[in-house]
């Protein structure tokens, strides 16, 4: 993980509620609980975005990205203000849920569910297919968006007790 930190002249962190979108070879990052990270990729384009949202619906707060359907498309609005390719990569991330609520078998769905199942629904009819996702379980992840190649570097955050593994989606 040095290597690819080290490997990068720009890195920014991305804070909940927050979009980045870069034609240059940039390294964000950003930690994960039930809040969903989407990022987009087009080789041919040499673009790159990610949004960082954390509850699944706005209502009626005007261009608030801190909510999944408001953050997805105003990203949607960035791919077609800069003639992205078709050949763009989708990907999620997040959704946990990281605090214990209670009863696990209330039909109710946790605000991570809540937020993955809007960003699936908001995607679709936006005509956008995930191609690769990490979502739900009950631990946060902390990922390294690289828009140099639009590979994602995930690490899932566990106990103390279980070793942290990264893997690249």
């Amino acid at each position: 993980m040095k290597a690819l930190i080290a490997s990068h002249t720009h890195n920014i962190y991305l804070k909940p509620g927050e979009i980045f979108v870069s034609r240059k070879p940039v390294l964000i990052s950003t930690v994960l609980g039930s809040c969903v990270a989407v990022t987009l990729f087009s080789a041919s384009s040499r673009f790159g975005a990610i949004c960082h949202a954390m509850m699944p619906e706005n209502a009626g707060r005007e261009n608030d990205v801190r909510y999944v359907d408001t953050a997805l498309r105003h990203l949607y609005q960035c791919i077609v203000k800069h003639g992205v390719g078709n050949d763009l990569v989708v990907k999620m991330f997040g959704g946990a849920q990281v605090l214990d609520v209670g009863d696990s078998s209330s039909t109710k769905l946790t605000i991570g569910e809540q937020n993955v199942a809007k960003a699936e629904e908001v995607l679709g009819s936006l005509g956008l297919a995930i191609t690769a996702r990490d979502t739900g379980g009950m631990h946060g992840r902390k990922l390294f968006f690289c828009t140099r190649s639009g590979d994602v570097y995930l690490r899932r955050m566990r106990s103390r007790q279980s070793l942290n593994k990264d893997t690249t989606i």
